[in-house]
């Protein structure tokens, strides 16, 4: 289960949790009362109500039988006295009061043992009462009335109203918020970020925040690239036209240097020419038309390849060495991988020095399930700053042969790999050169 689905659980467990105990506690409340109110045993009290025994004495004394009438009628009322109660001999109570058997038993119990609790006065006529008094929580008048069902419900349904509040505005604010960037992201602000509007989060909000950063990123990344490439384009294109102009423009003011710039131009033209097709091949790998999938024989692909570039290896006087460790077959795409493999070889054939060597070596890795092939050769090798950006399109080295160069040899050659699941490495060598290690995996 997800950080989210247990902050949605946790929410509405504790609403449900507030609303069943508000009344839950409804109920609770007015049984308690109920129990309170008729489920008590009466008691005489023995010791505390000695006081008002003494008052009630001194009013009976004082005033007769209405005196202590009008005395207990008024403590009937009064919450801070004990209930009093004056008992005759036939056990009937001076104010028409119910009296439990128990407790008439239990007050001439107590006065015929002459104990604490319980007072007989007599009067002129020789009628005699029995005054004692209950424990205070006996009397009904102590107890207050419960609360309200509707009370506890309704207090329970106001914390509960806030729980779904608080707990509403939390989750709808960070998905407000990625609304709001989602907007500006489709209106061309790609430098809109929404992980940091997550605050303190750790849930799946604030990972699809994060999630929608890296997305923004990396659509920033590739438009970036596309625009610098549109640039570079653009930038490649015209040079050719310009001097492909600046021909027809000599043509025409000496028309003896015709032959001559029909030569240039057919060259800026074949230059024009290979540039467009660099760039469809980098189209059509970017959109997936990439040709049949078929078993490769690595053999029969290099060869072929190192024999095409001994013709112009041989041109300068640049030897190729070519090592291949058995016979080795992979799943791929020939077309594909024999690009790849071509603009590296040509690659190092081009920058190598004249006389010099190129090596090619292909071998599966000690695992058995990794073919590498190593081309290195003996040029100028690339400036350790500029090794990261060697696949870039467009890219020359300060060691560059600029006007025999269009940069998207080695852009292909990753893409092409990148395809296959491949790597491609590039280190200078410590004797000089450069070497390209191309890594396929074998299934």
């Amino acid at each position: 289960m997800g950080r989210l689905f247990w902050k949605f659980f946790i929410v509405i467990w504790l609403a449900l949790l507030t609303m069943g105990g508000g009344m839950g506690a409804a109920f609770w409340l007015q049984r308690n009362a109920a129990l309170n109110a008729n489920g008590a045993e009466p008691q005489i009290a023995v010791n505390s109500a000695a006081p008002y025994l003494n008052a009630a004495s001194l009013i009976f004394s004082k005033g007769g039988v209405d005196g202590l009438r009008s005395f207990l009628a008024e403590s009937r009322h009064n919450p801070a006295l004990p209930p009093l109660f004056a008992i005759d001999d036939f056990g009937k109570d001076l104010l028409g009061r119910e009296v439990a058997p128990k407790i008439l038993a239990q007050a001439k119990s107590l006065a015929a043992s002459h104990a604490n609790g319980v007072r007989r006065i007599k009067t002129g006529d020789g009628q005699t009462y029995l005054l004692f008094a209950l424990h205070s929580e006996n009397n009904p008048s102590t107890h207050p009335d419960p609360p309200p069902p509707w009370l506890p419900i309704t207090l329970g349904f106001f914390v509960s109203l806030i729980f779904s509040g608080v707990s509403a505005w939390y989750f709808a604010k960070p998905i407000r918020q990625l609304q709001l960037a989602f907007t500006a992201v489709a209106e061309g602000d790609l430098d809109t970020r929404a992980g940091q509007t997550m605050g303190q989060r750790h849930d799946e909000l604030a990972d699809l925040g994060l999630s929608f950063d890296h997305m923004v990123s990396q659509i920033q990344l590739s438009v970036n690239v596309q625009q610098r490439l549109l640039h570079d384009v653009s930038h490649e294109l015209r040079s050719p036209l310009a001097r492909i102009q600046t021909a027809i423009g000599l043509a025409y003011q000496q028309p003896d240097k015709i032959p001559l710039m029909l030569e240039r131009i057919e060259k800026e033209s074949q230059r024009m020419n290979d540039l467009i097709g660099e760039l469809l091949a980098i189209s059509r790998l970017e959109a997936g038309v990439i040709g049949k999938l078929e078993v490769v024989d690595i053999n029969e692909l290099i060869t072929e390849i190192v024999e095409d570039a001994r013709l112009e290896a041989d041109s300068k006087n640049v030897e190729i060495d070519l090592n291949i460790a058995g016979e080795i077959f992979l799943q791929g795409y020939y077309d594909l991988l024999s690009r790849a493999v071509e603009n590296v070889l040509r690659n190092a054939v081009k920058y190598t020095r004249s006389h010099s060597k190129v090596s090619v070596d292909a071998k599966l890795g000690v695992s058995g399930h990794q073919l590498h092939i190593d081309i290195t050769d003996q040029g100028p090798g690339v400036a350790e700053t500029e090794l990261s950006s060697i696949f870039d399109p467009f890219f020359r080295g300060s060691h560059s042969q600029k006007s025999q160069s269009i940069g998207l040899g080695l852009t292909i050659a990753l893409k092409a790999l990148e395809t296959h699941h491949g790597k491609i490495n590039v280190s200078n060598r410590v004797e000089g050169g450069l070497k390209v290690e191309i890594i396929l995996p074998v299934t």
